[in-house]
């Protein structure tokens, strides 16, 4: 591959990807270059990647254990405070165990490596995560994909493949759309085809549920009807991070045989320390979740005032779809030089013809801030 020419055509396509260098804490205001931008592209929801008492937490933290791990879990990086918090996740989900990962991407990998043998094929909605998708890829299964929650294309599969050992996995919220999988029916439709089956729920914690346990909770799902929960700390909690929860035996076999748990530094310590303390804060969020619930209606109100479409979601992820390349990245382009952050995503992330800013309520948001983004975006398309 000629790296410069796959360079040079994805500029001239309109999907070449740049870095902004922030400045600052993350918040509903950042800061880039000495200027303060109101920021719609983070996906910390409740506010706590900047809350004071989880940064006090941390530092006590750090003096208590330091700023490493110092190893693999299996050797001697498992620490109390790792163990603490596998138990209290384990109960704020009300599942039988949990096992503490660095990243989504890990923890993913390490559930279709283990679960997956030559005989699985896996069912994967068509608009999952890249993580959920790659690690269908680099199993020893065979990854089929359905149509974005169509439970009717689901259920050919499954009937079609019957005769495999089935694995389904999907999100729980979708990260670029804000809807969520119908995950009654897909349980359900699990059951009858002995399908087992994983949700990845990285958007839905915290915000969705009673206590923010996202939208199994929401749902009144139990870990019978969905075995196996991935779950981030990147997002709502705040922090980095993720984790799987299950029954005993599964997290048992991840600890004994996930190449991406065995081989890789435990997260530090201190950080393990603060995510259990941050999840006091989701459970107790009552009023972040309302915030956001506020605002979200909010948004589509004044959207529709300026006669702006909006999509079906009624998450925190609001895409405002455009659908050229061009125009999308245009218009991105135009809110940032009136000192707003919207994401721009584009094909391969979406599909063809649905490009789109991806933006992001949050409960640090305020109505005043959803006012000056959507005038800014009707301006700007003027």
């Amino acid at each position: 591959m000629d790296l410069v020419d796959d360079i040079d055509r994805r500029k001239k396509a309109g999907l070449f990807r740049s870095r902004r260098t922030i400045q600052s804490a993350q918040g509903a205001s950042v800061s880039i270059d000495n200027e303060v931008y109101l920021n719609f592209s983070s996906n910390d929801y409740l506010g706590l990647a900047n809350h004071e008492s989880l940064k006090a937490c941390m530092i006590d933290a750090i003096d208590r254990y330091g700023i490493g791990a110092g190893a693999s879990q299996l050797l001697v990086g498992h620490s109390r405070p790792h163990q603490k918090l596998e138990k209290k996740l384990a109960s704020f989900l009300s599942r039988d165990a949990a096992l503490v990962f660095t990243s989504g991407y890990q923890a993913n990998l390490a559930v279709a490596s283990v679960l997956v043998d030559t005989n699985t094929v896996i069912l994967q909605d068509k608009r999952n995560h890249a993580s959920l998708i790659d690690a269908a890829r680099l199993s020893n299964g065979h990854l089929v994909r359905y149509r974005h929650n169509d439970l009717r294309h689901l259920e050919r599969l499954l009937e079609k493949h019957k005769n495999n050992n089935l694995m389904v996995m999907t999100e729980g919220v979708f990260s670029m759309d804000g809807d969520y999988a119908p995950l009654l029916e897909v349980s359900d439709l699990c059951v009858k085809y002995k399908a087992l089956l994983m949700v990845d729920d990285a958007h839905g914690l915290g915000v969705l549920g009673e206590s923010g346990a996202g939208l199994l909770e929401m749902l009144g799902l139990n870990q019978k009807q969905v075995p196996l929960l991935v779950g981030t700390f990147g997002k709502s909690f705040g922090a980095s991070g993720a984790f799987v929860a299950g029954n005993a035996l599964h997290i048992e076999a991840f600890i004994q045989k996930a190449r991406t748990y065995i081989y890789t530094t435990a997260m530090p310590p201190s950080l393990a320390v603060v995510i259990t303390q941050a999840i006091d804060l989701v459970v107790g969020g009552n009023d972040l979740r309302q915030q956001i619930e506020v605002l979200i209606r909010h948004y589509k109100e004044k959207m529709m005032q300026h006669g702006l479409t909006t999509s079906e979601s009624d998450t925190m992820i609001q895409p405002f779809i455009v659908g050229d390349i061009v125009k999308t990245t245009a218009l991105g382009d135009r809110l940032y030089k009136n000192k707003i952050l919207a994401a721009v995503i584009r094909p391969p992330t979406v599909p063809k013809g649905t490009s789109r800013l991806r933006i992001s309520l949050t409960a640090a948001h305020n109505k005043e801030h959803v006012d000056r983004l959507v005038a800014t975006i009707s301006n700007s398309l003027k």
